[in-house]
């Protein structure tokens, strides 16, 4: 999150594996630690929002069959009333 967003950054504690750390260093200046966490994170719960509201589509979709397939069983009979057998 920027600063461009109206967003102002919370300081928080957070503990970290120590090897995991000294890899991030290898590749993270250490003043972009907190910007590179932000990033993943984000991502991260990008991933997580998209995969419940997936979820919960395809829960949507089965229930809307189930309910079309009762629908339809209930109007076979209504469908074939007045006409000659």
């Amino acid at each position: 999150m920027s600063r461009k967003d109206n967003i102002l950054p919370t300081r928080t504690t957070i503990y970290i594996d120590e090897a995991l750390l000294e890899r991030a260093r290898r590749y993270i200046p250490t003043r972009g630690l907190s910007q590179f966490l932000n990033e993943l994170l984000s991502e991260r719960l990008t991933e997580l929002e998209r995969a419940e509201i997936e979820a919960q589509m395809r829960d949507g979709y089965i229930a809307t069959r189930r309910e079309r397939r009762e629908l339809n069983t209930e109007w076979q009979t209504v469908d074939g009333e007045g006409w000659p057998a």
